[in-house]
């Protein structure tokens, strides 16, 4: 038998409400030849006879049973599973256009590329928002190191990982597999990806809905876990961009992990007395760059309560007057 020409996997974790609309995104897909992995990550709700409901009617449909492990654990089980020569992760309570498969995979096949890159729809209470990059000219090939610096320069380099195609070969042979028990593993994952990738194009399409919704991880009022594994994720990415023989690539990546580094420490609540040992000012006054982070930085420095303060403040007025 043929392999597919693209396998979709999708973690599965209490979201019987939303599901269907999933699941129904993906078998209708223009492209035909794929087959669509449901990873039921224990699930306790009625995601599995769902998930089973639609593996009898769908003959492309794979359903794997496994007990709670987590979005990163999901994700691998169904990547060493998967039989496609081209990978696409879709999050369960997102859905994608029909087009998607058929966008990616044509763009794939013509020029070998190890990652296809798009844009996407943000969609919140029913409200659909366009986010495109703007970095990289659309529909040339590029080194993924390339890829990276273009777009973080341009401040539109999303870490998703679920608006990108991987060839599947290229990620185990490289061993791109999700770091298991964290929170955004996606930071930890994409740019360890697009620093080994040869070959990525951007397509100038938006191929992913991504719906924010308030039971998500990101959306928890106790955020501290997030914060935690984000500043640890920070501290090993920064070790893996200490041997980077670009420099100009190097301090673009550092200057990332700043803003991500003081974001983490903002949405988890870091100053408080029992997380002392996550600040860590050496850190971000020898790798900020730029006005923002500098001066976000010194403000930090000086006191990271004020900081903090500061911060919140400043979007509470962003809500209120918009």
């Amino acid at each position: 038998m043929n392999k597919p020409k693209i396998s979709i996997i999708v973690p599965i974790y209490k979201v019987e409400n939303v599901l269907k609309r999933c699941v129904d995104s993906l078998i209708t897909q223009s492209l035909r030849d794929i087959e669509i992995i449901l990873v039921n990550d224990g699930s306790p709700d009625r995601c599995p006879e769902i998930c089973n409901e639609y593996a009898i009617q769908d003959g492309r449909i794979r359903v794997i049973h496994k007990t709670n492990g987590g979005l990163s654990d999901a994700r691998n089980v169904g990547l060493l599973n998967a039989t496609g020569k081209y990978i696409l992760f879709v999050d369960s309570d997102d859905y994608i256009p029909a087009n998607a498969c058929e966008s990616f995979y044509s763009h794939a096949v013509l020029d070998d590329l190890d990652v296809v890159a798009a844009d996407f729809f943000k969609e919140n209470n029913g409200r659909r928002f366009p986010v495109v990059r703007k970095g990289v000219q659309p529909d040339i090939v590029v080194d993924g190191s390339v890829f990276l610096k273009k777009e973080l320069k341009a401040g539109t380099m999303h870490m998703a990982a679920c608006i990108n195609a991987y060839r599947r070969d290229f990620l185990l042979e490289n061993q791109l597999l999700f770091k298991i028990g964290i929170l955004h593993e996606d930071e930890q994952w994409t740019p360890r990806v697009f620093l080994k990738a040869r070959k990525v194009k951007y397509l100038n399409e938006c191929l992913y809905y991504h719906v924010e919704r308030e039971g998500s991880i990101t959306h928890q009022p106790d955020r501290t876990k997030n914060a935690i594994d984000l500043i640890n994720t920070v501290l090993e990415l920064n070790g893996i961009y200490e041997s980077l023989e670009d420099p100009e690539l190097r301090e673009l990546l550092y200057n990332y992990l700043v803003m991500l580094y003081l974001n983490a420490f903002y949405i988890g609540k870091l100053y408080r007395k029992a997380y002392k040992e996550y600040i860590d000012k050496a850190f971000l006054i020898k790798h900020a760059r730029g006005l923002r982070n500098r001066s976000k930085t010194a403000l930090f420095c000086i006191n990271p309560v004020v900081y903090w303060a500061t911060n919140f403040m400043l979007k509470a007025i962003t809500r209120l007057f918009g």
